[in-house]
């Protein structure tokens, strides 16, 4: 990611400021100032209720994080990015730099060293609001009419601008491909954006275009009717074919930047399949989520013993039974979404076979452990 660089302006040197002498009269006529247009009162500036609204200062984000034990010590820039998961790495160095970083009351700087099991207080200035500009962007369309979009997102880029990072994301791309016809109402930085994927998942991600698209593809995900089929390569085989995960989330209690099974926390529910086994060392599986919490399937699948393989988050460090292995990522892929289309109200599946990194791995499984297929009926 290029870094814009800012040149600071040269002071000028001691002998070129001079002092004005306050017993000499200056004999310099200072140019008749221009008087300004008396202020005309309109009625929008009288009326409170057609006035712009002030801009909200929004209130610094707080977070209380320790470092893992499995965490080998490093420079505070470098652990504290990795902790906190969809925050810019710039924006946890302009933290660092106005010492919002603390750690014993002290704050800390990017060369200061972390050791496991240090606590620290993370405190992030809270930016204005990205806008999304058109970037030429090579994308794989899947669908697309005068309605809607869909493309088939690769891992490692966003859905949308984030606070604080300059980096690429699909609604850069969409805004070129589309000349601009996203959907207003998505609002500036996500023009369009009816739901999201994380920044590692791949696969089927839906865009609208008109405003009228955009309010009934919202309202079929937020009622749920819109059908998500998820693919996923886990940790260990289930000992069972299939199941349903009902277990509520929220943010996790002392790791906020993380979510949680939590009695207290909002409904979550997930069906599941097995369609791959590999041994008894890690599986396919086909997820359906009927709510969109924030990282559901990643959350509950590692809730029933079968984290996703590659989640650092809420997975291992590392698999040493896979030694030498190709994962990249967090294993998971949006194989196919099923809604109504906003304009004629028919069923509209669209569907992506997953990419090659996650079919690279599927087959380093499939040959050190053996491959067993399962039918949906689980036969």
């Amino acid at each position: 990611m290029a870094k814009s660089k800012h040149k600071t302006p040269s002071k000028p040197s001691p002998g070129s400021i001079k002092p004005i002498s306050a017993n000499k009269a200056q004999t310099r006529k200072a140019a008749p100032r221009a008087q300004p247009e008396p202020r005309r009162s309109t009625r929008a500036s009288r009326d409170p209720a057609r006035r712009a609204p002030a801009t909200e200062t929004k209130p610094n984000e707080k977070f209380k994080v320790r470092v893992s034990d499995e965490q080998a010590a490093a420079r505070a820039d470098k652990i504290v990015s990795g902790l906190m998961e969809g925050v810019s790495r710039s924006r946890v160095q302009r933290a660092l730099d106005l010492g919002l970083i603390t750690m014993a009351g002290k704050a800390i700087d990017r060369r200061t060293v972390l050791n496991p099991g240090d606590e620290i207080v993370i405190e992030l200035p809270t930016p204005e609001e990205p806008t999304a500009t058109a970037v030429k962007m090579k994308l794989e369309v899947l669908f697309e009419d005068a309605h809607l979009i869909a493309i088939n997102k690769p891992s490692g880029l966003l859905t949308h601008p984030v606070q604080g990072s300059d980096e690429l994301s699909v609604v850069h791309g969409l805004l070129y491909h589309t000349k601009g016809k996203l959907a207003p109402a998505g609002g500036a930085p996500r023009p369009g954006v009816v739901h999201r994927l994380d920044r590692e998942t791949s696969g089927v991600i839906v865009l609208a275009k008109t405003d009228k698209a955009y309010h009934n593809l919202v309202e079929q995900f937020s009622q749920r009717t819109a059908q998500k089929e998820y693919l996923s390569l886990v940790d260990k085989c289930p000992r069972l074919l299939g199941g349903s995960i009902d277990a509520k989330i929220d943010r996790h209690r002392t790791v906020r930047v993380r979510m949680a099974v939590r009695e207290d926390g909002r409904e979550a529910i997930t069906d599941w399949r097995v369609e791959e086994k590999y041994g008894t060392q890690a599986a396919l599986i086909r997820t359906f989520p009927h709510t969109g919490r924030t990282h559901q399937i990643r959350v509950h699948l590692s809730h029933i013993g079968h984290a996703i393989l590659g989640d650092r988050t809420y997975g291992k460090f590392d698999y040493p039974a896979f030694d030498g292995w190709p994962m990249p990522r967090v294993m998971l892929h949006a194989n196919r979404l099923t809604l109504l289309h906003p304009q004629t109200g028919k069923p509209l599946t669209i569907e992506v076979a997953p990419p090659a990194d996650f079919l690279e791995l599927q087959d380093w499984l499939g040959k050190k452990y053996g491959r067993k297929s399962y039918t949906a009926t689980g036969v």
